[in-house]
């Protein structure tokens, strides 16, 4: 989940910031649960890696620590040419949708 009120803090309580942020988790990452899925399902390890990489840094910025950790996991185990376990792929995932369901409910 997202710490809405650390990540308004971030941005000087600037709702439109927060929004424009959300809107580009979006619009970039909104799908990822599907793409780490589908790359660990062909054994992808550069691609986990990437996808992995990238979110993390992007759930430091949007104040969503347990996700951050989550994408550290799979990004750690992939870039050591390790497949990653199917529960960090699953926890990963379910993070992902819990997120992704938040930021919806906040844009509207």
């Amino acid at each position: 989940m997202i710490k809405v009120d650390e990540l308004k803090a971030l941005c000087d309580d600037d709702d439109a910031m927060v929004e424009m942020l959300l809107t580009i988790y979006m619009d970039e990452y909104g799908q990822s649960d599907s793409v780490i899925q589908q790359k660990y399902a062909t054994d992808d390890l550069d691609g986990l890696f990437q996808i992995s990489h990238e979110l993390k840094g992007m759930f430091s910025n949007l104040c969503a620590k347990n996700a951050m950790s989550l994408a550290q996991v799979v990004e750690s185990s992939s870039q050591a040419g390790t497949i990653p376990d199917e529960s960090a792929i699953s926890n990963l995932c379910g993070e992902i949708q819990v997120i992704n369901e938040q930021i919806k409910a906040i844009l509207q």
